[in-house]
């Protein structure tokens, strides 16, 4: 067989933008995607097995100048960043019939590296699907071999939201919010960052933690967890908190957001631990499933504008298909004609293209978290705001273990992923 030459690969799969989906088309071809649950056997089966990752050496270490990426790593890793995979190359040759277990921190560049190899005549390549951002996210009880092969130089335990939810329930322990006060309060002038906050947390902003911290010094050896919307600002004060002499911290692992996806908007979790929530129902991927699946006669909003709708847009990671059964919506107020004389009990799930806080990448011109507030409000009692997009769907089908199942309701999507 011919096989394309490393360089074209490197200098081709350069501009494919990092969060494209495309890479997912090559799973299960000429290399092999797998979970963690896999990797872990194949690892203790396979002697001179290569881990190999492929993140930055900054990432690696978790000594990255972006706080969010020191999330750890595998034991006996091997670290070839894939921007420099040509330049190590001949050492990888010896492993050109071994077996390599590529990773990295999504699976997005394990997957470009995983290809590259392939294509370049290895033949037996798996890429660790979700990278180490689902390693953290899942229960540490779901991965028997996560105490002997996961390692971080980072002084804080990095919690999952399975695991939060544990700690939470334990009213001894001590839960910190360092968002801002706004936020905290569900005031803030984004509507989609007002999604409420764990019961009895203490709102610590990240603005004034310097100089909270001595108040907080009778906490010292008690067990911390601390959170904000997204985790770099409670990456930070993690670690000013062990620096400071506090014993025991942990960080909710990718937000307060993924926390509450996490569980479906009707689960114990959520009604026990979460208060001050939006009268609408935020909506992660095991809820969006069942709505569209399960739900009679729901309708599905898909705000986003007519040629990502359609998979026309440019740039072409925007165009990743529909929910089934969608309607295209590009305003609120056709939506809301679309509404008019529906029974106030009808689900209506509402989606973008990404996430609703992020209004630049949610790819509509729509507040959606603005827009499904004013239904609830206007007496729409089962309004669902799939909070991540469509692309939550997407990743999670090819990622999340038990997640699988997420491709089952897109449609329109035959050779984007």
């Amino acid at each position: 067989m011919k096989y394309i030459s490393l360089a074209f690969l490197l200098l081709s799969l350069a501009y494919i933008p990092a969060d494209a989906q495309q890479s997912q088309l090559y799973d299960n071809t000429s290399y092999r995607a797998i979970y963690f649950k896999e990797a872990c056997d194949l690892i203790a089966k396979t002697p001179g097995l290569l881990l190999l990752d492929v993140r930055s050496p900054g990432e690696y270490a978790d000594t990255s100048r972006f706080i969010a990426s020191r999330i750890g790593r595998l034991k006996g890793a091997v670290n070839i960043s894939i921007d420099s995979v040509q330049k190590h190359y001949n050492d990888l040759l010896s492993y050109k019939d071994r077996t390599i277990l590529v990773y990295c921190s999504h699976s997005m560049r394990s997957r470009r590296v995983s290809k590259l190899l392939a294509d370049s005549g290895f033949t037996k390549v798996y890429s660790l699907n979700g990278g180490m951002t689902e390693v953290d996210r899942e229960p540490d009880a779901a991965f028997p071999c996560k105490a002997s092969l996961y390692t971080t130089a980072v002084p804080y335990k990095l919690m999952g939201p399975d695991d939060a939810a544990a700690f939470i329930s334990d009213k001894d322990n001590v839960v910190i919010d360092v968002r801002s006060p706004a936020q905290f309060n569900g005031a803030d002038s984004v509507e989609a960052n007002n999604i409420g906050r764990i019961k009895g947390a203490i709102n610590v902003p990240k603005t004034s933690l310097d100089q909270s911290i001595p108040g907080l010094g009778k906490y010292k050896d008690r067990p911390i967890l601390v959170y904000d919307l997204f985790t770099s600002d409670a990456m930070t004060a993690a670690a000013k908190l062990k620096a400071a002499g506090f014993t025991n911290v942990a960080v909710l692992f990718d937000g307060f957001d993924t926390f509450l996806l996490n569980f479906s908007s009707s689960s114990p979790v959520r009604k026990q631990f979460v208060t001050a929530a939006p009268r609408y129902h935020l909506t992660g991927v095991r809820e969006a499933i069942r709505l569209v699946n399960q739900s009679p006669a729901p309708v599905v909003a898909d705000m986003r504008p007519a040629d990502q709708f359609e998979n026309k847009a440019k740039p072409a990671y925007f165009n990743l298909g529909h929910i089934r059964n969608a309607a295209n919506f590009t305003s609120a107020s056709q939506l809301e004609e679309y509404l008019h004389g529906k029974p106030k009990n009808t689900p209506i799930l509402v989606y973008g293209g990404f996430s609703a806080a992020n209004q630049q990448m949610n790819g509509s011109a729509v507040d959606l978290a603005a827009l499904c507030k004013k239904l609830a409000a206007d007496g729409y009692t089962d309004v669902h705001l799939l909070y991540d997009g469509i692309y939550s769907l997407v990743w999670a089908s090819a990622n999340v273990d038990g997640q699988q199942d997420a491709k089952t309701i897109l449609t329109d999507h035959e050779g984007l992923y």
